[in-house]
């Protein structure tokens, strides 16, 4: 029954990498105006949201709205704000280095480690699923690595061209990979808390694109 609650689990990492890494990309072909309106009326939805009790159907219309919220930022950081090689570089290994940090006992202060440890925020923070042989939806993935997966999708986009979407999805696919088989490795230690998603997409990530420009 166990392995079967991780398949389920360890499915849904890679369908949710899959499914924003085209969310991302779609939201590329959309000019500026309109990403900003929809990322305004997205944050509206999820503001009045948050004001409702949970339920599965809010944790579902979360789920798209989420989704939406993570890529559209995204798509307004990359384009707005990160306007060079370096600063990218630099917010992709800041928030892998705070994402493990907040794994660590001295990271238990850190606003995403607290966020975890509120079942309340962590549901609505989260992508919620159902799990075979666990009850309601359960949390599979966080917005923050949605945003991280979307902003490596659109910054590749910008940089290398459109033709370079399924090498970066290969990419973040086998850096999850990665992240499920230490997770299964680790998952039964008396320590484990949990594992961040962004470790190896993002190390993965960052070697791919210095190969890519060496080259």
């Amino acid at each position: 029954m166990e392995k079967k609650k991780l398949s389920w689990e360890y499915g849904y990492i890679l369908g949710m990498t899959a499914i924003i890494c085209i969310l991302a990309a779609l939201l590329n072909r959309i000019t500026l105006p309109v990403i900003i309106i929809v990322f305004l009326i997205d944050i509206a939805g999820i503001i009045i949201l948050w004001t409702r009790p949970l339920s599965k159907k809010l944790l579902y219309l979360l789920n798209v709205l989420n989704s939406i919220g993570a890529a559209s930022l995204a798509y307004l950081i990359i384009t707005l704000v990160i306007k060079s090689m370096d600063s990218f570089v630099a917010m992709i290994s800041i928030i892998v280095v705070m994402d493990v940090f907040s794994f660590t006992k001295r990271g238990k202060k850190t606003p995403n480690a607290r966020l975890m440890n509120n079942n309340n925020a962590l549901a609505r923070l989260c992508i919620c699923l159902p799990v075979a042989g666990k009850p309601g939806l359960q949390p599979v993935i966080g917005v923050g690595d949605l945003y991280f997966y979307s902003a490596i999708v659109l910054f590749s986009l910008h940089i290398f061209g459109v033709n370079v979407l399924g090498k970066i999805f290969l990419v973040l696919l086998a850096g999850q990979l990665a992240n499920i088989i230490l997770i299964s490795i680790i998952k039964n230690k008396a320590w484990y808390k949990g594992f961040p998603a962004t470790l190896f997409p993002g190390i993965f990530y960052l070697i791919v694109m210095l190969i890519m420009l060496i080259s």
